[in-house]
């Protein structure tokens, strides 16, 4: 039986990809730092007929990570598929985040699944598994936005990483994918954070650009399939949704005018499109 493990399963793509595993007969580990989340997936998992098991991490904790592989290991084997899905987001100018910020953003959304990957390739190679990886970076790896750059960044690092990754263990059958969506309709705005604003100003940016999220936002069901395709093709990078594939092809094809493109938003118009957009969607009265 396969043993899918997936990170920031507790709602969103994570969720997503987990009961699309469990209803294929795979054995879920569901991963979060979220209990009532991870909770909530296992149950819908089990109620569809799944097998799934919740496991609480915190994806920026590295000897979390290994604690947590050994347990995964001693109780089912090494598993066959590894999905490292967790992210947050800190939006802001690149002076506005704080140092506090960045590291959180480093250690979250670029060593988290770094560390993932580490911790279950290793055992992989040990095991003579022939495994898969799945790292869910974002359309942001190829865009150099003024608007969350904290956030680029470490989806960067991330994509390069898995495609380091991808390079050195393909000869052993290991198999390491890049998936990076486009606006999908999860909560990850809704947890967000706005860098240089006060705890109110915060708050009402935070459920503006949330309900845009939602309602503009792909079925988090795209980037589950893609995820599934990548394994089944071997896929190095997987763009999700028209813009993740234009933001791919363009930073190849020119990065200059994709910076030139990208510098046009700057955090002020993002406000007034933001606020503009709380007002059309019932967010203001």
């Amino acid at each position: 039986m396969t043993v899918a493990v997936v990170t920031g399963a507790g709602s969103g793509i994570g969720r997503a990809s987990a009961l699309r595993f469990a209803a294929r007969g795979a054995t879920v580990i569901v991963a979060d730092i979220d209990e009532r989340g991870g909770g909530h997936t296992v149950a819908r998992a089990r109620s569809a007929g799944g097998q799934a098991e919740f496991r609480r991490l915190d994806v920026a904790d590295a000897a979390g990570w290994e604690e947590f592989a050994e347990r995964i290991v001693r109780g089912h084997g090494v598993p066959d598929v590894v999905v490292n899905n967790a992210g947050i987001l800190i939006s802001g100018g690149f002076l506005e985040q704080s140092g506090d910020d960045w590291r959180r953003m480093i250690a979250v959304n670029m060593m988290g699944p770094l560390l993932g990957s580490r911790a279950f390739v290793q055992r992989m190679v040990d095991a003579g598994k022939r495994g898969a990886i799945v790292n869910v970076c974002s359309v942001g790896a190829f865009l150099p936005t003024p608007l969350c750059p904290s956030y680029v960044t470490a989806k960067a690092g991330a994509w390069m990483g898995t495609q380091a990754l991808r390079a050195e263990f393909a000869g052993q059958g290991i198999r390491v994918s890049a998936v990076c969506p486009g606006l999908i309709a999860t909560d990850l705005s809704a947890h967000g954070t706005r860098a240089g604003a006060d705890a109110a100003a915060e708050a009402d940016w935070a459920a503006k650009l949330a309900r845009g999220q939602q309602v503009f936002g792909r079925s988090p069901d795209r980037v589950a399939a893609a995820i599934d395709r990548a394994i089944r093709w071997n896929l190095a990078t997987v763009p999700v949704g028209i813009e993740a594939w234009a933001g791919w092809y363009l930073s190849r094809l020119s990065p200059g005018v994709m910076r030139g493109i990208t510098g046009l938003a700057q955090m002020p118009l993002a406000e007034k499109v933001v606020r503009m957009s709380g007002r059309v969607l019932g967010g203001q009265r």
